[in-house]
Order: C-alpha cells, then sequence, then structure tokens
C-alpha cells in the first residue's frame, strides 16, 4: 500500500502521513496498536536513508508530520524504542525544519 502511495508523489507521502496520524489516534482512543506497529513504521520511513531522502523531496511538510508523530508517539508512551533512535528522529526532525525554513 504505502509503495503505491509514495510512488504517486506529494499526495501519496501525504496520505501515509495521515495514517500513521490516525495510527497514534486508534492509540489514544482503543489502545489498539501494538508496539511492533510503530517499529514498523520506523523501520520502514525513518530508519532507510533512501526512504527519509525520497519522503523529505516529495513532500517535506509530511514527512515532518510522520517523525512529529513518531516522536509523540513515543512521548504518550504508546511506543517504546532506544534513546539512540529519539535521538536520531529528533535530528531528522531539525533537518526537515530546516529545509522546509530555507535554512542551509
Amino acid at each position: 500500500w504505502y509503495e503505491g502511495m509514495i510512488n504517486s508523489g506529494y499526495e501519496g507521502v501525504r496520505e501515509v502521513a495521515k495514517r500513521m496520524r490516525n495510527t497514534m489516534g486508534w492509540s489514544a482512543t482503543a489502545g489498539a496498536v501494538d508496539n511492533w506497529v510503530y517499529e514498523d513504521a520506523n523501520d520502514t520511513f525513518m530508519a532507510d536513508p533512501e526512504m527519509q531522502k525520497k519522503l523529505m523531496d516529495m513532500n517535506p511538510n509530511s514527512f515532518r508530520q510522520m517523525v512529529t508523530t513518531l516522536l509523540e508517539a513515543n512521548g504518550r508512551g504508546y511506543w517504546e524504542t532506544s534513546e539512540d533512535n529519539l535521538d536520531r528522529l529528533r535530528e531528522l526532525y531539525q533537518e526537515v525544519e530546516d529545509r522546509i525554513e530555507g535554512v542551509e
């Protein structure tokens, strides 16, 4: 599913970000999301440098939302991950924020 969405470009990346946001909503309202779901999303979209670049190039705002969603999921206690991974996500957030703001 996500490959088809991402291959469709800007709007597809937005849909993936929206799905991640909805997943966190399911955690908040129903507690129905296991840790591995967030871990898989992290591995698929954040741990792969090629995927990071692709998402950031296609839709940096949605990529920022994806990073923010994972950080928020951890902050709310829905997702447990390593401190090293959280540091990497924070660095990614700063990188995409700088790109959106035109900071070099």
